[in-house]
């Protein structure tokens, strides 16, 4: 089904384009939002006129985007909070905190809407955050969100404890394996001896065997006699 973007679109047009898309989402999204008319004779001529007005309009919009892209160059917003032991933040960080501190950094109204933030920021770290100027040209803007002094040495502390946990189930573990070895080394020993020593010892004759030499030694002595 064919129609005309009344608006740009991410990924399917700008104003005056003439689309194809399926009849669901044109009759149940596109046109219904005012985001798209029918492609009839009467519109197509009638946003012939709408786009040559919109191409001056895009223009300023991509020099004053540019503009702004300027502005924003090599900007790094820095937080400085309270957390957890773990750098776990009390709250989060969102893109209207963001928004408001571009305005405190470079003097710059953003609209929280453009700052592409996925998700709130909940951990310490170094983030990088696209600001969406106008379709597609947008800014890089670097966020460092570090712990107050307190938040720190409390993190440091944990730390600490964590890793002194961590070496004595370590050292635990080693010992395990070392007398696991040695024991294992004793049996082997065992099982190389024992055998050894029963080679050594005097074999005896078994009772039946006792009792036919001494029938034999009887008989030997009276044919003597």
């Amino acid at each position: 089904m064919k129609v005309i973007l009344t608006e740009y679109m991410e990924k399917l047009g700008d104003i005056g384009d003439i689309v194809d898309v399926r009849a669901g989402f044109a009759n149940n999204y596109l046109i219904p939002q005012g985001i798209a008319v029918l492609a009839t004779g009467g519109n197509i001529n009638q946003m012939k006129l709408v786009k040559k007005a919109a191409l001056k309009v895009e223009a300023r919009n991509i020099e004053e985007a540019n503009e702004m892209t300027e502005k924003l160059k090599d900007l790094t917003l820095k937080f400085i909070v309270k957390t957890g032991e773990e750098g776990k933040l009390y709250g989060s960080i969102t893109s209207k905190d963001l928004a408001e501190k571009i305005m405190e950094e470079r003097n710059i109204e953003i609209d929280r809407k453009k700052i592409d933030l996925s998700e709130h920021i909940k951990e310490l770290g170094e983030y990088d955050v696209d600001v969406k100027l106008y379709k597609e040209i947008k800014s890089a803007v670097r966020v460092i969100v570090e712990p107050d002094e307190e938040s720190r040495i409390l993190i440091e502390a944990h730390k600490k404890e964590k890793e002194a946990a961590e070496e004595e189930e370590k050292h635990k573990l080693d010992t395990e394996i070392e007398e696991e070895a040695e024991r294992s080394k004793e049996k082997e020993i065992e099982e190389k001896v024992i055998p050894a020593e029963k080679d050594k010892e005097p074999k005896t004759s078994e009772p039946g065997e006792k009792d036919s030499a001494k029938k034999k030694s009887r008989k030997e002595s009276r044919k003597q006699k």
